[in-house]
């Protein structure tokens, strides 16, 4: 009786792996034209929009959908994302990220750094009532996001910048080691304008 779960543990095992092999792709498999990912994410969102989203089931989801400036591994070390490159001056209050050329949203269109200069003003403006309207400035300290989420300040002077398409200039109120950590939660994703 002791071996019976074990035994029937490999026996289950045995059976999908000959299944996953009966399913391999090979060349000239056609491949249907609807294809999903089915998710087990626990409960159903209730947003997919990165300035609205508050709960892991949302953030679960977020992830899968967009593309921060970095990511993390499975060893919770930073890694790029949308951008390709950083660097800091001004003794860490300025941080410059470069986006790779080949980010696009599902439509086929470009991601820009005007997307994520958008994203963060409009999730710090206190009009739109984002959960995280906080966090660009106790989170992450940029420049004013503290005084824009209070209500002191205008959006539009969030210490965050297009220099061009495929450059973001962050300005913060003081350095902060943890920077790039903050930037891999789901409120600092990109939202294209349009």
């Amino acid at each position: 009786m002791r071996f019976a779960r074990p035994l029937a543990l490999a026996a289950s095992l045995f059976v999908l792996s000959q299944a996953a092999s009966a399913a391999e792709v090979t060349p000239g498999t056609k491949l249907a034209a609807k294809q999903e990912l089915v998710r087990g994410n626990g409960t159903e969102p209730a947003t997919l929009d990165p300035g609205k989203m508050e709960g892991v089931p949302e953030a679960n989801l977020a992830y899968d959908l967009f593309d921060g400036l970095v990511n993390t591994d499975p060893d919770g070390k930073i890694v790029a994302g949308t951008a390709e490159k950083w660097e800091t001056k001004d003794g860490g209050r300025t941080w410059i990220f470069t986006l790779r050329k080949d980010a696009r949203w599902s439509d086929g269109t470009p991601v820009t750094a005007a997307d994520f200069e958008f994203a963060w003003k409009r999730v710090t403006d206190p009009k739109n009532a984002s959960p995280y309207m906080w966090f660009t400035g106790q989170g992450c300290h940029i420049v004013n996001g503290t005084d824009i989420a209070q209500g002191r300040k205008s959006p539009d002077t969030l210490g965050v910048k297009a220099i061009n398409d495929k450059t973001l200039q962050v300005q913060l109120d003081e350095p902060i080691g943890f920077f790039l950590k903050t930037l891999t939660h789901s409120s600092m994703l990109p939202v294209p304008k349009k």
